[in-house]
């Protein structure tokens, strides 16, 4: 499955499910949630008739994370922008398995710990190079 959506503010109709969250809602075509999770498949095609269109996240994911869990849903990417930390690959990974998530090519955790590996790389390069610089100043 390549992207279902560019954009995960396109197609604004048809989106039929709310994830509701403390502080905000999140909606989502329910295509797209059996798709790419187990939890939600069951709840849509097990239930004959289910008209419910709304359901409480208790995943307990911060609002980054469940940022980042959105996003992938959508592209199967991360956003180039977000800066992934240890916190943030636990609590996904408790979140890959709370919704059950089809881990399909590239996956979520697979792309989490790429990136928080590119990160780390980038990271040491910049600060060998800062100490590169100093040395070459004294």
């Amino acid at each position: 499955m390549k992207r279902i959506y560019l954009n995960e503010n396109e197609n604004e109709n048809e989106k039929d499910f709310i994830i509701e969250r403390k502080e905000k809602q999140y909606k989502f075509p329910k295509l797209i949630l059996i798709m790419r999770s187990e939890l939600y498949r069951g709840m849509f095609l097990s239930v004959a008739n289910d008209k419910s269109n709304k359901v409480t996240d208790y995943s307990e994911l911060s609002n980054k994370s469940f940022q980042i869990f959105e996003y992938w849903i959508y592209s199967n990417q991360i956003k180039n922008e977000i800066q992934i930390t240890q916190e943030i690959i636990d609590e996904l990974k408790i979140g890959i398995d709370y919704f059950q998530l089809n881990q399909t090519n590239p996956n979520l955790f697979d792309l989490l710990i790429k990136k928080f590996n590119n990160q780390n790389q980038n990271q040491n390069q910049i600060k060998k190079k800062e100490k590169k610089e100093k040395c070459l100043i004294f």
